[in-house]
């Protein structure tokens, strides 16, 4: 090297301090800027350290083949870091550019000139080995694991990380580090809002770092609680944009005191337990990693879900017990199966009937422990203890306008920009709730009362109710609770309010509609046609074995998966031209006008249904469309040519409005099933069919008028069972017919088809299997 060269321990030694990987990622630009001006910077993760330095550091024989190194420009530097550190610690120098410029570059250097601190905790055992550093145990002797059980102040008495919650805390001890502590909950018992206090006291009370895992929330979601919960103002109202001028202030008042705070929020997608456990290294000092939330009910576009979140859970227990942090998981279901195919270290079993909040606290080697209470003041997205008095009235609070003097809603304040939130000591006070801003005509609003909000119980109360009330005829009770007249709209609509109650908008429920979603007095029809199957195999002979299957809860696995509109659609006149984007941003939903769909597979339904008559352009709900984008995409085969949209009247959509309504209707159905209980099965099915066939224009629904949603949701089912039939159909079977939204007979081998590595269908009668009927052979009578 030559001589006015320094190398690397020189430089490592110059540097004036070790940065985390985290504080370096936000510092980048600065950094660079001084390492160029010849002011290097150490920068370090775990036991890998590399040196931020000027050109001039480089080796001579490196800066004679400056082209071959890697280059990574500065702007997309940042999100890449952790990599560049990595293959900059395994002896690659990496170039980073400005302007298609080099202007630094990461060099290799040794942790030892500037090691981590170190505690009793994690001392090492020392080796003579040359992978020493991958190799080596932590070895904790008996006395520091006395004094972290017995000294007070110590882990054990006053944990880093708890809920700031007294009732809660004193009972459990706060959160461990390395447990894997696991809040289990049905939909809307409030699972998230205790997760988000556990964050919210760790990170804004006590400064200390802390990770929240969004999986099915977005960061304006938990900006918004945080908001609402530490000013606090009214959660939905903070959402709609719809807070007075005092409350805007004292929000605003709330933001400035928490900015800079160590809550740290991942969002993105595609959000595994192995991507969470990857990020925890780039936090330096983390204490608290929040996953929020482990979804029960399989949904492919969600990868903590259904049979992933076991393994997940084991590489979250890993992440705690090798991080010696906690890790506090929400889970949206509190059925004791689920539980305990998760095998956490502790359990929060947590349901509320009202403001009264129950806890369960079980572990996993001792059993059921104790219980404690808490109360929910769920306008201001919270749990307080139970003798904490509510909110007194303060600077923020308003009196209600008029509805003549009520002003319209204020375009929302994106709490989403919210990315670090610093302590709050103090806090406002709340507001009363104002009147909505457009009153609309035929709906109140509802009322619940505390005996209809335990979600857990909902169905199976309203069945009771009716068997009392019909002295136990059962066919007395399914009249009165699904046949015409009875109480399955009503308390669909009822539920649905209710397990909505965490949601970060409130949807609009007598839009203006527009000319292609009017009934025409011909037919009494609207313009949007949703793709209906009606498709029969005629080139099957006679005497082929079929194999009829039925698709369970067709409209129920619909409502969980449908993408809608939550305003108002709106005209798109030039079409929609950012479909090949879809899934990657704000997605829009609604009706687009579309070219007829080219279909050269006889053997296949086709993708706007089998019997359409009338040619060209057709109106059809968005679930048609995403579904006709994944017809002409690879992974089907590219079946036709990508749709071509014409005009659009679309909206920024959401595909968790009925998530909730589903995950409780589809537990109760579970449990009927496996009880045979056909009462309540047949009063299940009644309410989410009522639901879907009343939601549009009915007399018999005065709560709820959205067409196009009533549209996306059966074309959303029709385009499920037209996917089953084609995945079956390149797994080897023969396609026989396919009807409705549930009817699908096969030839071939059913259960040992196998996609992509898998077996092509599940036999069962959760949402994500499939139930055959019968086997017939064609053309028998």
């Amino acid at each position: 090297m030559a001589e006015d060269t320094p190398d690397t321990t020189t430089t490592t030694a110059d540097a004036a301090r070790r940065w985390g990987i985290d504080e370096a990622r936000k510092a980048l630009y600065d950094l660079v800027d001084a390492a160029a001006a010849g002011r290097p910077a150490l920068i370090g993760r775990g036991t890998k350290c590399a040196i931020l330095s000027p050109l001039s550091h480089l080796d001579p024989t490196w800066q004679t083949q400056l082209s071959t190194l890697p280059a990574t420009p500065v702007t997309t530097a940042r999100s890449k870091l952790g990599d560049l550190l990595t293959a900059a610690a395994s002896g690659t120098p990496q170039l980073l550019l400005h302007r298609r410029t080099p202007v630094a570059a990461l060099l290799p250097a040794t942790p030892e000139a500037h090691p981590p601190p170190r505690t009793s905790a994690t001392r090492q055992a020392t080796t003579t080995s040359p992978d020493a550093t991958a190799t080596a145990r932590r070895l904790t002797a008996l006395d520091d694991a006395l004094d972290e059980v017995l000294t007070p102040g110590a882990p054990g008495h006053d944990q880093a990380a708890s809920f700031g919650l007294t009732a809660l805390d004193t009972t459990l001890g706060g959160l461990r580090p390395g447990t894997l502590t696991l809040i289990a909950a049905a939909p809307g018992a409030g699972g998230s809002l205790l997760a988000a206090a556990a964050a919210r006291h760790t990170a804004l009370t006590r400064g200390l770092p802390v990770l929240y895992a969004a999986s099915g929330l977005t960061r304006a979601d938990i900006a918004a609680r945080i908001i609402a919960a530490e000013t606090p103002v009214d959660y939905r109202r903070l959402r709609t944009g719809a807070l007075t001028t005092a409350e805007e202030q004292a929000a605003a008042e709330t933001r400035r005191r928490l900015a800079g705070a160590p809550l740290h929020m991942d969002d993105g997608t595609d959000l595994t337990a192995e991507v969470i456990a990857q990020t925890t290294p780039d936090i330096t000092g983390l204490t608290l990693v929040v996953v929020d939330r482990l979804q029960y009910t399989h949904d492919p576009a969600v990868p903590l879900s259904g049979p992933e979140l076991p393994p997940a859970t084991r590489v979250l227990t890993h992440l705690a017990r090798t991080q010696n942090i906690p890790v506090l998981a929400v889970l949206d279901t509190h059925l004791p199966e689920a539980v305990a195919a998760l095998d956490p270290d502790v359990t929060l079993t947590l349901t509320r009937t009202g403001e009264h909040a129950h806890i369960d606290i079980s572990e996993r080697d001792f059993g059921p422990q104790t219980t404690t209470q808490l109360r929910a003041e769920l306008p201001y997205a919270r749990f307080t203890d139970p003798t904490d008095s509510a909110p007194a009235p303060g600077p923020a609070q308003a009196t209600p306008a008029s509805p003549k003097s009520h002003q319209p809603p204020r375009p929302v304040r994106e709490a989403a920009t919210i990315q670090r939130l610093a302590p709050s000591t103090t806090k406002s006070t709340p507001q009363q709730p104002q009147p909505t801003s457009t009153p609309t005509p035929a709906r109140q609003q509802r009322r619940l009362s505390s005996a209809k909000t335990s979600l857990s119980t909902f169905v199976s109360d309203r069945v009771a109710h009716a068997l009392e009330a019909h002295g136990g005829d059962t066919d007395a009770a399914l009249k009165a609770l699904a046949g015409d007249g009875g109480s399955a709209i009503p308390d669909v609509m009822e539920l649905f309010e209710a397990t909505r109650v965490e949601t970060s908008y409130q949807h609009t429920t007598y839009p203006k509609l527009p000319e292609p979603l009017i009934r025409k007095r011909r037919d009494n029809a609207d313009e949007v046609w949703e793709a209906r199957p009606k498709f029969t195999n005629t080139s099957v002979p006679d005497g082929t074995e079929v194999t009829e299957l039925d698709v369970n809860a067709a409209y129920l696995a619909a409502l969980q998966s449908a993408h809608l509109p939550i305003r108002t659609i709106t005209h798109n006149p030039e079409g929609w031209d950012d479909l090949a984007n879809y899934g990657k941003g704000p997605d829009l939903s609604g009706i687009c006008r579309i070219d007829p769909v080219q279909w050269a597979h006889p053997e296949l339904p086709h993708p706007l249904g089998d019997d359409r008559e009338t040619p060209g352009t057709v109106w059809v709900p968005t679930s048609v469309v995403l579904s006709l984008k994944d017809f002409a995409s690879p992974s089907y085969g590219e079946l036709c040519a990508p749709p071509v949209i014409r005009e659009a009247y679309v909206a920024k959509g959401s595909a968790a409005l009925f998530k909730g309504l589903v995950q409780v209707l589809n537990e109760a159905r579970m449990q009927a099933i496996a009880d045979g209980d056909n009462l309540t099965k047949h009063y299940i099915a009644a309410m989410y069919a009522k639901l879907v066939s009343t939601m549009g224009d009915s007399r018999n629904n005065h709560e709820l008028r959205r067409p196009e949603w009533q549209h996306i949701i059966r074309g959303q089912a029709f385009a499920n069972l037209r996917r089953k039939a084609i995945r079956a159909y390149q797994a080897g079977l023969t396609v026989t017919h396919v009807g409705g939204t549930d009817e699908l007979h096969l030839s071939g081998n059913v259960w040992g088809a196998v996609r992509n590595g898998k077996p092509l269908f599940l036999e069962g009668r959760a949402l994500n299997q499939i139930k055959a009927k019968e086997t017939s052979r064609r053309g028998d009578a």
